[in-house]
């Protein structure tokens, strides 16, 4: 697929699983965005070059709109061809109230490759991120693709 449908077709493989962005839940929106980055590559997105990576991160951050605690699954795209060299993200954050990141701090894990998915599921899993927010359901759910 073109760089440029990263996010569409992400949108298009959550419909056909019958899953609603807005009504998902973080392990399952983990689930998806891995299952993407399993089957799908992204043209002149070179693996060997660190091209289509897979990085996993929460915290607690205040943008403005007062503190709360994020868990985040971006794609981290970096074209062959690509001049200015600046990565392309498809982003999936969950938010939560600041409180229920209380115990899990901040912290990221990166996977490099297809072929170091099932140890970095594993990590994610057993994270203190998804610890924290166990089966409650997000704040909000944002969905966004652009430069870093």
């Amino acid at each position: 697929m073109k760089p440029r449908s990263v996010k569409t077709r992400f949108l298009k493989r959550l419909d056909a699983a019958g899953i609603s962005l807005n009504d998902l839940p973080v392990s399952d929106g983990i689930d998806a965005m891995l299952n993407y980055y399993s089957a799908e590559r992204v043209e002149g997105c070179d693996l060997e070059e660190d091209g289509d990576m897979l990085l996993f991160q929460w915290g607690t951050y205040d943008w403005g709109k007062g503190a709360s605690f994020e868990v985040n699954i971006t794609r981290q795209l970096i074209a062959a061809s690509d001049e200015d060299d600046e990565p392309q993200q498809l982003s999936l954050t969950f938010q939560f109230d600041s409180a229920v990141g209380s115990k899990a701090g901040e912290g990221n894990q990166w996977c490099e490759s297809p072929d170091g998915l099932a140890p970095f599921q594993r990590s994610i899993v057993a994270s203190k991120a998804l610890k924290a927010v166990g089966q409650q359901p997000p704040r909000s759910i944002t969905l966004r693709f652009g430069r870093c």
